[in-house]
């Protein structure tokens, strides 16, 4: 006898409609339903029982929908706890300006394709920057981390936007080259960083980064300039 193939997503009705269809054809057929086997020549049971095993099957249903919530909100709790913590933990290496929209990122990173990692290779980045660890050091961190070109390329953005002197780190990861617009958005951050904080632990190290990057930027608008006139 012929099987033939039943979603389980349909009902025990459904069943039925194809196993008579299939016995009106005059085919001797039979189908797996939760289990249970069903027959196109009796199909396996009576309507009593079809409407009895269609409750169980929904209830069934209805029980594993609940388990799977249960399931979604422990491991959010489970998260949640340790974004919160590590939030909490890295409060001291980022300026106060800054935390609110630093929590949002921690939060949007653990639920995000990277579960986490991106914020917390940062963090252990951005910690060893406040130990001021050589720079070989953070090297080693975020190669040992980094995966994928584009998941290096958020943990370097995070650290610079976020540490309070993440500069150094970035010009070793990107070689020193960058293009007009990164000179522009690294000036930002650093000019964001004098305006909201009196925290002077770094700031000889900050102020002769600006003075590089400035010049970096002016280089790399002679040179256009020059491309443009060549040209």
């Amino acid at each position: 006898m012929e099987e033939i193939k039943i979603s389980n997503d349909g009902t025990i009705f459904t069943v039925s409609l194809k196993l008579i269809e299939a016995n009106k054809a005059g085919k001797h057929v039979y189908c797996n339903f939760h289990g249970v086997k069903f027959y196109s020549d009796s199909y396996g049971c009576s309507k009593a029982m079809l409407e009895e095993k269609n409750k169980q099957i929904e209830e069934e249903k209805k029980l594993k929908k609940l388990e799977e919530e249960r399931k979604r909100a422990i491991k959010r709790a489970v998260v949640m706890e340790n974004v919160s913590n590590l939030i909490e933990k890295s409060k001291p290496l980022i300026y106060p300006f800054r935390h609110e929209e630093w929590a949002k990122l921690v939060e949007a990173d653990a639920f995000g394709d990277y579960s986490g990692m991106i914020t917390e290779t940062a963090i252990e980045i951005m910690t060893a920057i406040e130990e001021e660890k050589p720079i070989e050091r953070l090297i080693e961190i975020f190669k040992n981390k980094a995966d994928t070109g584009w998941s290096a390329s958020l943990i370097r953005n995070v650290v610079m936007t976020y540490s309070k002197n993440g500069y150094p780190f970035y010009k070793a990861i990107t070689d020193g080259e960058f293009t007009e617009e990164e000179c522009e958005a690294i000036l930002k951050i650093m000019q964001d960083n004098e305006e909201h904080s009196k925290d002077l632990h770094f700031a000889n190290s900050i102020v002769e980064s600006k003075k590089e990057v400035i010049a970096k930027r002016k280089k790399l608008v002679r040179d256009q300039k020059k491309d443009n006139y060549n040209s």
